[in-house]
């Protein structure tokens, strides 16, 4: 606008140059005219402030109603719920690296914790968050029951950890399993079977009975999670276990063959392979059926 007054300004001038020998300028009415054009121009600078005035808190009302509030767990929050309660890319990418690598939020306040969210943006969602109750854990060699996301407060029961349903994860929970362990438990209770008591747990390679006893009373079997093989049916093959040799299956399924079907658990012994330990070792994996 300046730079049109001015412009105004020069033709008005040239154009004085031409005719000051012929006619007399009129000041008074050259500046009469500037004036209203100095009116023009600020009118329009207030418009547009004005503008500017109502333009911006519309924008931010339209980017506010693009946020929807709602009950959510933040643990395995898809995407799309992310950004529907307002998080940006940047945001979400953060919140789902930390879940890869084995991120959990336990409590409301560790949403809070991450560097990513901000205080005022926590203080929206924090009445909505609702975290679902884990299963009780083992932390520094103790059972702890996890606190109520909502309540604040510990539950009262207490779950001890079932060896034969645990994965490598919740048994790395006990103090004194680390991965190595964990690994090696799981490994020994597929070749099993599964456990039928608690003591098979130094039967793994460098569990001695220091650590068997550190985590002994954290710890429990369910033996009808076994898995039974029918010696009336199966072949030598089905029958071999870290319990036993291919010549003890081998000799099972033999007398059977030759001797017809076992009645009880306790015949396997006339093939005098099978002594009292090694009967008292895999009697617990095996079934007659029916007969």
């Amino acid at each position: 606008m300046l730079l049109g007054i001015i412009t105004l300004l020069l033709v008005w001038l040239s154009i004085s140059d031409k005719f000051r020998e012929t006619k007399k300028v009129d000041v008074s009415r050259f500046m009469r005219e500037l004036d209203s054009l100095n009116a023009l121009a600020l009118q329009e600078s207030e418009e547009d402030l004005q503008d500017r005035v109502t333009v911006l808190p519309r924008m931010k009302e339209e980017k506010k109603e693009k946020i929807s509030l709602f009950e959510f767990d933040p643990n395995g929050l898809p995407e799309a719920d992310w950004k529907r309660l307002g998080f940006s890319e940047k945001q979400v990418r953060m919140i789902k690296n930390y879940e890869s690598k084995g991120g959990k939020f336990r409590r409301k306040e560790d949403l809070k914790k991450m560097y990513c969210v901000k205080e005022t943006q926590y203080a929206m969602l924090e009445p909505y968050i609702r975290i679902q109750p884990a299963p009780s854990v083992f932390e520094n060699g103790k059972v702890e029951s996890p606190k109520s996301a909502n309540a604040g407060s510990a539950t009262a029961s207490v779950v001890l950890l079932e060896l034969n349903g645990a994965d490598s994860a919740t048994l790395t929970t006990i103090k004194g399993i680390g991965p190595f362990f964990a690994k090696n438990i799981i490994k020994y209770r597929n070749s099993l079977g599964g456990f039928y008591a608690k003591e098979q747990l130094m039967e793994i390679w460098k569990f001695d009975k220091e650590k068997f006893d550190m985590v002994e009373k954290y710890i429990s079997v369910d033996p009808a999670a076994v898995r039974k093989i029918n010696i009336n049916t199966c072949e030598a093959e089905g029958l071999r276990s870290p319990y036993i040799s291919w010549n003890v299956a081998n000799a099972i399924v033999n007398y059977r063959k030759q001797h017809g079907k076992f009645k009880t658990i306790e015949e396997i012994q006339r093939t005098d392979l099978v002594n009292d330990e090694t009967l008292r070792k895999i009697a617990p994996y095996l079934s007659i059926g029916d007969l």
